[in-house]
């Protein structure tokens, strides 16, 4: 058996190689929103991350008849924080649904494999967070969002506190202002496959390394 220290930088080389293929351990969604979000994203032209790590970027667009189909998941108007969250949730999925055949990530698996060579169909966090930010937005700007705005994207674990993770975010609001702390929610898609429902639970049991218990194909 090998030992000694360049055995140990060799495996720590092949490790953070690892750590790199997953896309996760890049760099977080927040710098992708603002090189790519300099115009704003509006269900007639809107851009979709994959590949891992934003390797690929598409412009793509809804028809009117596509955009009212995900519209359709606030009516009637959610009466309160939590049954807006729960409309959310139909709506990202719907677009997921939408968005898959056009982006050909309509297969796209639940989670990342930490070796993938064929992500071409397949996202990552990173592009999961971009997206699923990018879908919030345009809620927001459709007007469905009265109880809760789009926060920026969020990321737990650094390598030695965790496996790096990324995941879009709501702030539950008030009528004076955002509240904080418990008011504050993930979105995260890249739990299940694509056009599932996204989880949407406290950013701070988030923050803790929360996953739910059973994963959705």
């Amino acid at each position: 058996m090998e030992t000694g220290f360049p055995h140990v930088v060799r495996c720590c080389l092949i490790f953070f190689s690892l750590l790199f293929l997953t896309g996760c351990g890049g760099s977080p969604s927040k710098g992708l929103l603002e090189k790519y979000q300099t115009t704003e994203q509006t269900p007639a032209a809107f851009g979709v991350c994959k590949g891992y790590g934003c390797t690929r970027y598409l412009r793509i667009n809804m028809t009117a008849e596509e955009w009212q189909s995900v519209l359709a998941a606030f009516d009637p108007a959610p009466e309160d924080a939590a049954a807006e969250r729960r409309a959310l949730a139909v709506a990202v999925s719907r677009i997921e649904q939408i968005v898959g055949p056009k982006t050909n990530t309509e297969n796209d698996a639940p989670g990342a494999q930490i070796v993938n060579l064929n992500t071409s169909g397949q996202m990552d966090c990173i592009d999961e967070a971009f997206n699923t930010t990018t879908y919030l937005n345009m809620l927001s700007r459709a007007g469905m969002l009265r109880w809760h705005r789009v926060g920026h994207p969020l990321r737990r674990g650094y390598v030695f506190d965790g496996w790096p993770h990324n995941t879009a975010t709501i702030h539950e609001k008030n009528s004076d202002n955002d509240i904080e702390g418990p008011g504050h929610y993930v979105v995260d898609s890249w739990f299940h496959g694509n056009g599932i429902a996204p989880e949407i639970v406290p950013a701070s049991q988030w923050a803790e390394g929360w996953s739910p218990q059973t994963v959705r194909p």
